[in-house]
């Protein structure tokens, strides 16, 4: 059980951040209403905590000085901003209403508690892709909270800057020295992004559409997504001698991404969202971006109509128009994107370009110049890397690889692609217009190499699939207020059923992976108790190695995520084996790198036949716990 009293300067900062949000929200758009603030300024409330809190962070340190400082300015803005916001309009709740969002609150806070669970043999997760993908994030938020990562420089390989989209880790590390326990320090964010998400996807698809109907089911569309992977979970029903129920509570493999079966567009929530960090503030401020330009252009004719009128009376117009407020803080918003996620960063600036081809005015120059200015710093810290330049390079068909495209994109899109054709072809002319901009978010990613692993072209497709399902949930709302509630259900559970299947198969026992176990706790609580942080640490470079618990610098983590990052490895790699087989070279290797310590633990045995003769007869072990040793190998540690 997490110590209440620990929890609550965490839930107390965090609060006091999505207040500053929401009457933030309130100044800017007087006439918003109650959940656009809410929305709106969760959102803005945990991105202003990460920038600020990462800025003092970079000056004093991530300590109480500068968690104070920080929570002294977030408290400041309260008390300046709540002079200025206006009341908002309190909307009438019915029980419906009330049920509907409770169901979300369950369903998610069902789904990110079980991202980190610590039970009596280890730390456990779920669903499945967080297996690979969570020990990672562990390296980045320890390094920061335990490792004093600052400037940041990557914790997984030494000697290069780091230039992963690094603040959602930033701010849960954040999170984690203010007195949340890691399952909290992870769940508080996820949980109110995405709730935020939940009603911005609203917002924005009833801006679209004009139906509310329409607005509770494009959520449901967009995190239940998958394609026709539900056919082979029939074929894999029939195989079997068990009950439907059974068959349902330990479903035997995935039905969205599953390589053997040619599925790579996965579930938005177990593909990508919960294992996939950087989105959970990617997927909200692009939402929020979108919402500010729909209300930029509808603010044209009113705008005119208003100028004339001034004209009229010999009144000059007002300067700064509501539309250019609207670009305005889009702009900055999109400005802040590249640390929060650097592919959806991409995807407004390409869809911004065209969108102001297509809506000509020289006011989206307030959109631009905000936008340029605070992403020019991070675009210079996000170059210069060691990466290797495989990037924009020619490659057509995105993941399908070497299976028929159609075939592919049949069986991964299933009917979504049809479905939006239609819903293209029934919607209003000005919807239409606003959508083909965000087919390059389509299009780009199925003919260019956008990462390394052409997979991780999804990161920029997920933005198309995001304005997609308004339209889509427009088109299905459609027949649902024709009173055809058979063809909108059955249309429906068409286009999420693989997903559907995946979300539960991630919520049951079936998903309940040990990742960290008990002893791999302990040796990394020991690792920062004993040793610097700034010391540079050696192990096998192993997806869930004991290091990444400890916030110390690797030498090397793992080839998986290095690959994926684009990170030329296999020298050091080569290397790496070599100083754990001992001998004259490996003490070359030692100096050359100048590393401080070295763990021996059972990987290192089974995978890479350490000789701990070698280090045992040598160094000094500052570490022996159970089948663990970890050797001191300067005498100068950092």
């Amino acid at each position: 059980m997490p110590n209440v009293i620990s929890l609550l300067p965490p839930l107390l900062i965090t609060l006091l951040a999505c207040t500053d949000g929401v009457l933030l929200t309130g100044v800017i758009f007087a006439r918003a209403r109650l959940k656009t603030r809410f929305c709106f300024g969760a959102v803005i409330g945990l991105v202003g905590l990460s920038w600020i809190g990462f800025l003092c962070a970079l000056l004093l340190g991530l300590n109480w000085l500068s968690i104070g400082v920080t929570t002294a300015i977030f408290g400041a803005g309260a008390f300046f901003l709540r002079r200025f916001a206006p009341s908002p309009i309190r909307p009438a709740l019915k029980f419906s209403l009330l049920t509907y969002y409770g169901l979300w609150v369950i369903f998610f806070g069902w789904l990110f508690a079980r991202v980190i669970v610590i039970e009596a043999d280890g730390l456990h997760t779920a669903p499945a892709n967080n297996y690979g993908d969570l020990p990672f994030h562990f390296s980045v938020v320890t390094s920061f909270a335990d490792g004093d990562n600052f400037p940041p420089h990557s914790p997984i390989f030494h000697g290069l800057k780091f230039t992963y989209p690094f603040l959602i880790d930033f701010l849960t590390a954040f999170l984690h020295r203010a007195g949340a326990d890691w399952a909290a320090a992870f769940f508080i964010p996820n949980i109110i992004l995405i709730l935020a998400l939940v009603g911005l996807l609203e917002l924005l698809t009833e801006q679209l559409t004009q139906s509310k109907i329409a607005a509770h089911i494009a959520p449901i569309l967009f995190f239940f997504s998958g394609g026709l992977g539900f056919v082979y979970c029939l074929r894999d029903f029939q195989n079997t001698n068990i009950s439907w129920w059974d068959f349902l509570l330990h479903l035997p493999q995935s039905y969205t991404k599953n390589d053997a079966l040619n599925l790579e567009w996965g579930n938005m929530l177990t593909t990508l969202i919960v294992p996939q960090r950087s989105l959970l503030f990617g997927i909200p401020v692009f939402a929020m971006i979108v919402i500010l330009w729909w209300e930029a252009l509808c603010e044209r004719a009113t705008e005119r109509q208003s100028e004339t009128a001034q004209l009229t009376s010999s009144h000059r117009p007002v300067a700064l128009s509501p539309r250019r407020i609207f670009l305005f803080v889009a702009g900055i918003l999109a400005g802040l994107m590249p640390l929060l996620h650097a592919h959806g960063f991409f995807s407004v600036m390409i869809v911004s370009a065209v969108m102001a081809l297509v809506f000509f005015s020289w006011d989206w120059l307030a959109f631009f110049i905000p936008a340029g200015v605070l992403s020019l710093p991070q675009a210079w810290w996000l170059s210069g890397t060691g990466t290797r330049s495989s990037l924009f390079k020619f490659h057509f068909g995105w993941a399908a690889g070497d299976s028929s495209i159609f075939k592919f994109y049949v069986l991964n899109f299933g009917l979504l692609l049809f479905v939006l054709l239609l819903a293209l072809i029934f919607a209003a002319l000005r919807t239409r217009r606003f959508y083909w901009p965000f087919l390059l978010c389509f299009i780009i990613p199925n003919v260019v190499l956008l990462a390394p692993w052409p997979w991780d072209n999804i990161k920029v497709l997920v933005y198309w699939y995001l304005i997609s399902c308004a339209l889509v949930a427009g088109f299905l709302a459609k027949f649902w207020t024709r009173r055809l509630f058979l063809l909108s259900i059955t249309l429906l559970l068409l286009l999420v059923l693989s997903g559907s299947l995946d979300v539960l198969r991630g919520l049951s026992p079936t998903e309940n992976l040990l990742l960290f176990g008990a002893t791999e706790l302990k040796v990394a609580e020991l690792i920062k108790q004993r040793i610097p942080p700034h010391a540079l640490m050696l192990s096998a470079p192993i997806h869930n190695s004991v290091l990444a618990l400890s916030g110390r610098q690797m030498l090397m983590g793992y080839p998986g995520h290095l690959w994926s990052h684009g990170i030329k490895f296999e020298d050091r790699e080569r290397d790496v084996k070599t100083i754990y087989l001992g001998g004259e070279e490996a003490e070359k290797l030692l100096k050359k790198y100048a590393i401080d310590f070295v763990v021996v633990g059972p990987v290192e045995y089974s995978e890479l036949n350490a000789d701990e003769g070698f280090f045992a007869a040598r160094f000094s072990a500052v570490i022996d716990e159970d089948s663990y040793r970890v050797y001191k190998i300067s005498a100068n540690v950092r």
